[in-house]
């Protein structure tokens, strides 16, 4: 069974025009679809809280360990609980610390939480999240 969400609904390539930084993403762009866990299905957060961030919602880094994650960006992730302090350390994104973010039920790391003066986001890892919930 394939726990990864499937990229289409986490990533419309049809549109070209990108909201501006930290806008949220119009329905059309993102259908509400509720996002959970792919380890446990615990609710994390919901496909219309999607937003761009440096001109996409679709991000891959690279670690200073050699790890390769593709990203998505979420305004909110309620399901995610924070751990360790926020570092500007090699930050993906200019001006936002961050810090680990995992699930809030089983404690997986699902990403990070990243923040700035009054402003903040999720990143979290696609291929950890399912459209999916527990059954």
């Amino acid at each position: 069974m394939d726990l990864a969400l499937p990229s289409l609904l986490l990533f419309d390539r049809t549109h070209d025009a990108q909201p501006a930084r930290g806008e949220r993403m119009g329905v059309q762009e993102a259908p509400k679809t509720r996002l959970y866990c792919a380890q446990c299905r615990h609710g994390i957060t919901d496909q219309d809280e999607r937003i761009a961030m440096q001109g996409s919602a679709e991000h891959t880094f690279t670690n200073p360990y050699g790890s390769v994650f593709s990203i998505a960006c979420f305004r909110n992730a309620p399901g995610c609980a924070g751990s360790g302090a926020p570092t500007p350390q090699h930050t993906w994104f200019a001006g936002y610390a961050w810090r680990i973010a995992v699930c809030a039920r089983c404690g997986v790391h699902l990403g990070w939480a990243y923040t700035s003066a009054g402003d903040g986001f999720y990143g979290l890892i696609v291929d950890r999240l399912s459209a999916e919930s527990a059954r």
